[in-house]
């Protein structure tokens, strides 16, 4: 769930059915009402959504079809409210799911994830105004399922499970651009 515009946005994970579903809902605290929007063009799970201060999109990015790890996508999908249309943008460098990501600087951080039968330790960045993706310095620790969080100007890497499947770890690391 993302927080935009004073909206809690719910975009695709997994359905009742155990398929991957390509909702896209928005709660609106105000009203106290969820509403349906254009739902996202590729179903997926364990994938990162993000938001840039003073664009109003969202970014759905990367994840999983079905749950499965050895299928992750790279697919970066751009909705905008204004519009109620998604648009593809450039694909994520490393294809993987089970990533966290925090905006920070006009940019969308992704770190972490899995594929392949193994855990990562990359970090890339988005930035929507150019419509690119840019490498950073790997993380220490390779994880999936973790967490990050922007505190000032440096970003907190919390938790995640260093082996594929049900892992788990107390790692914290902060990473500032």
């Amino acid at each position: 769930m993302v927080n935009k515009d004073g909206k809690i946005y719910a975009v695709g994970g997994v359905g009742a059915n155990g398929k991957n579903t390509n909702a896209n809902e928005g709660y609106d605290p105000a009203q106290d009402r969820w509403r349906k929007h254009a739902p996202m063009p590729t179903p997926r799970d364990h994938h990162a959504i993000g938001v840039v201060v003073g664009i109003s999109k969202l970014y759905a990015i990367a994840g999983r079809i079905n749950g499965n790890h050895d299928r992750s996508i790279g697919n970066t999908e751009e909705y905008d409210p204004a519009s109620e249309r998604w648009r593809a943008r450039a694909p994520i460098p490393t294809v993987r799911s089970g990533i966290a990501a925090a905006t920070l600087g006009g940019r969308i951080f992704v770190f972490g994830g899995e594929y392949g039968r193994r855990t990562h330790n990359n970090v890339e960045s988005y930035d929507p105004e150019n419509n690119r993706w840019q490498r950073w310095s790997p993380m220490p620790t390779a994880r999936h399922g973790l967490g990050a969080a922007v505190i000032g100007n440096s970003i907190y890497v919390i938790s995640g499970g260093p082996q594929p499947g049900a892992t788990f770890s107390s790692v914290n690391e902060m990473f500032t651009p």
